[in-house]
């Protein structure tokens, strides 16, 4: 289950009493798109985004892609705003940047190619192509009116579907589905388990499923204390259950947290205690402190889109055209 409210998942009186706020929303949105115009910055740009506020999966359906699509001597670009970042960039984002500054996400792009980070996405894209980029692939943004995007990707989780179908902040979502599948030229479901939570409630021509996994050395307990801050933390622990480790403890924290030293510190004296091993994901990992890093296994995230062949096709025959 994405972190957010609970009502945002079915149909409930908190939804039907928030929905006139919803109507506001959506007007406020639709004024935005009148008065704000797209730049174009005279290379492909990519966007893989979401409908649902939380966690969906575009982070590492944006890794995946990246490594499908870049071809030798090319400059493909990550362009992320770095959510929860201090800096306000653009800035290249490299493997010795602080999280505090760039963000989790980022610093984990960072890891697989060029990655940029701006609050601004009009100012990082073209200070993508100052640094060469011949192609932008941004992390986010289907929703914003700022940079011209020319092959727009939806990630939909399938476990999670469109939650209860309103709009925030009645429920989590950006947009209406039909808005934003009409504007889109794929869309990915993220199928966890054999479930058509979505399946038949999508309507569109380029539909293309993944599943996720997760990659996880060798314990030496196999008795494990879970911890974890992410839009879908429930997700993550099922998927480290199919490897078959006796979780003992999970801790969830909100996504994009922030730890102490104070709570790390306590995670690690709670599983010597207990001994356990302590897992948690690649996106937590790097905001933890190095003098902490040794006691703590990293569970590394990886994705496999299905027919990725038939996507790239369609991607680069879209791209010609511009």
């Amino acid at each position: 289950m994405i972190n957010t409210p609970g009502f945002w998942e079915k149909k409930n009186p908190i939804a039907f009493l928030l929905a006139p706020l919803s109507i506001i929303y959506l007007g406020c949105l639709k004024i935005y798109e009148i008065f704000n115009k797209e730049i174009d910055v005279d290379i492909p740009v990519i966007c893989v985004g979401n409908l649902v506020a939380g966690g969906s999966g575009k982070t590492p359906v944006t890794i995946e892609l990246r490594k499908l699509l870049t071809q030798k001597g090319s400059k493909t670009f990550v362009l992320t705003r770095g959510y929860k970042g201090r800096l306000n960039g653009p800035t290249i984002v490299s493997k010795k940047s602080q999280y505090i500054d760039v963000s989790d996400e980022a610093l984990i792009h960072a890891k697989h190619g060029l990655t940029c980070m701006a609050k601004n996405k009009k100012l990082g894209a073209s200070f993508c192509k100052e640094n060469g980029a011949n192609m932008i692939i941004m992390d986010d943004g289907l929703q914003s009116k700022d940079i011209k995007k020319n092959f727009k990707i939806l990630v939909v989780d399938n476990q999670y579907g469109f939650g209860n179908n309103f709009v925030l902040p009645a429920g989590p979502m950006r947009q209406t589905i039909g808005q934003t599948i009409k504007r889109c030229d794929a869309i990915i479901i993220i199928k966890n388990e054999d479930t058509d939570i979505v399946d038949k409630t999508i309507n569109h021509e380029n539909i293309f499923f993944a599943k996720k996994k997760i990659r996880l050395k060798k314990l030496n307990n196999k008795n494990v204390l879970v911890f974890s801050g992410l839009g879908n933390n429930n997700n993550f622990v099922e998927k480290l259950q199919k490897l078959k480790i006796k979780i003992k403890l999970i801790k969830k924290f909100p996504d994009h947290y922030n730890y102490s030293e104070n709570e790390i510190s306590e995670i690690i004296r709670t599983a010597k205690e207990q001994q356990l091993s302590v897992v948690c994901t690649e996106k937590d990992y790097v905001k933890i402190p190095n003098k902490f890093r040794k006691y703590i296994n990293v569970a590394y995230l990886e994705l496999k889109i299905f027919s990725s062949d038939r996507l790239i096709k369609l991607i680069k025959q879209k791209l010609i055209k511009i």
